[in-house]
Formats: C-alpha cells, sequence, structure tokens
C-alpha cells in the first residue's frame, strides 16, 4: 500500500529535482529537461492505460 503511494511520488520529486538542477545550469536547459520529462511520463501512462489487464479465471468454474 505505501509503496504504491511512495513510488509515483517519489519519481515526481526525482523529475523536479532534475528539472531545477539543469535549470540552476543553463535555464533553457530546465525546461527542456522539464518537457521531457513530461512526455515520458504521459507516453509511459498512456502505455500503461492501453494494455490489457490478464483475465483473472476461478477455479472450479
Amino acid at each position: 500500500m505505501i509503496l504504491a503511494i511512495l513510488a509515483p511520488l517519489i519519481g515526481v520529486i526525482g523529475a523536479l529535482l532534475l528539472s531545477i538542477g539543469a535549470w540552476l545550469i543553463y535555464a533553457p536547459a530546465g525546461y527542456i529537461s522539464g518537457g521531457v520529462l513530461c512526455l515520458l511520463w504521459s507516453w509511459l501512462v498512456s502505455r500503461a492505460i492501453g494494455t490489457p489487464q490478464p483475465v483473472k479465471h476461478e477455479e472450479g468454474q
């Protein structure tokens, strides 16, 4: 239960820190890295939603 909440939260914090770190080095790099991370996240979520879930068959029926 806690891992289901903690994993996306840590991912978002990591993406935020990566973008901020890139922005501190060179401002446009922060925006570019943030945009790339948002696109990556959107692609991964759409793949997860589009993947059919396995059907559980009950025993004895």
